[in-house]
């Protein structure tokens, strides 16, 4: 595991691998604010002859991250607003958040919350019986997303602690944990972890894979572990420029994912976070893609492409391509099931 700078430093000697000394300053540049954490299979993933190698952009400090741009913020979805009590974020109706971690395995450059949790202190037991108050006071809350930074980054007992504890709450339905470990350190998602998490189905694990260099054997592996006990894994990714802003790399992505039973639900538009706005494509090419995503992937194949937008009426609000491009009183025109084709439907 890379944990500093001097240890990123060494990793690259022992590589054979030789950066200059502006890029080095520039590394601890940013890190003094956005720390170095990488893990060492994430960080074997990296082709050192590809300047703009997709592993290495997500995990490597970039110089940008600096960059204050207008409208980016540290909290651009308010989720601090919304903290009911400490580490609980209730913002949809019917879900509410527990942000138990403020570490990962890697701290992903492009990370939405590199700004709050992630410089922030981690749960501890004590804050436990306030959340499980305030959900016995609030029963239209029926999902509990167990998240941070990685909830996966902590003990096996404090994580067990928590999900015990909601699963105590007789009104929540599902528990989700969102975590990028099968990812980036695969190899802790071991029987013994799984078998605990079995214990409280109905659970759920959302990861995020951003790139079909990501999907490895090992990952793969992780997250059949994971399935064989009966739990779902879905995945979340981003939608980031010049690294999966193509619709070859997300076909691609998500022919992989599939393929290992894991399931495209979203596909975000990066959020406007301070340190993040170089990783930004527009949602309307995103929508172009997705479009295309459409006529080459099985429709289970297809993610979501979403916007997480600001405020209490916002929130993640899917966007897509209008279908319907005409109607009147005896049908409608639709665009076809080929691109490129459209087709009449009588009402």
């Amino acid at each position: 595991m890379i944990n500093n700078t001097e240890q990123l430093f060494k990793a690259l000697g022992e590589k054979g691998i030789s950066i200059s000394d502006a890029e080095k300053k520039e590394i601890e540049e940013v890190s003094k604010k956005y720390p170095v954490r990488i893990s060492d299979h994430y960080f074997n993933l990296i082709d050192w002859n590809d300047d703009n190698c997709p592993i290495r952009q997500q995990c490597i400090p970039n110089i940008k991250e600096l960059e204050k741009v207008k409208g980016y913020k540290e909290d651009p979805l308010n989720e601090g607003k919304f903290e009911k009590t400490p580490f609980l974020i209730h913002k949809y109706y019917s879900r509410a958040a527990f942000m138990c971690s403020n570490s990962c395995y890697m701290l992903c450059r492009h990370c939405t919350r590199k700004n709050t949790v992630m410089s922030g202190k981690p749960a501890s037991k004590d804050v436990l019986p306030a959340a499980l108050d305030y959900l016995k006071k609030h029963p239209e809350v029926n999902d509990i997303l167990i998240t941070g930074g990685d909830p996966l980054a902590i003990s096996r007992d404090l994580l067990e602690y928590f999900i015990q504890g909601f699963r105590s709450v007789p009104t929540v339905n599902t528990i989700r944990i969102g975590t990028r470990a099968i990812v980036t350190e695969p190899d802790i998602i071991t029987d013994e972890l799984c078998d605990m998490l079995a214990k409280y189905r109905p659970l759920w694990i959302f990861t995020q894979f951003n790139h079909p260099k990501e999907v490895t054997k090992e990952a793969i592996e992780a997250a059949n572990r994971i399935q064989m006990r009966g739990i779902p894994v879905g995945d979340q990714s981003v939608f980031m420029r010049g690294i999966n802003d193509d619709a070859d790399i997300l076909v691609e992505l998500y022919t992989k994912l599939i393929g290992a039973s894991i399931i495209p639900y979203y596909l975000y538009i990066c959020d406007r976070v301070d340190g993040t706005a170089h990783f930004y494509a527009d949602y309307k090419k995103g929508m172009e893609i997705v479009e295309k995503l459409r006529y080459r992937l099985p429709g289970y194949g297809v993610p979501k492409l979403i916007i997480d937008a600001d405020g209490e009426n916002g929130g993640k609000v899917p966007i897509s391509i209008n279908h319907i491009i005409c109607e009147n009183r005896d049908f409608i025109e639709l665009s076809g099931n080929k691109e490129g084709t459209t087709t009449r439907y009588d009402i």
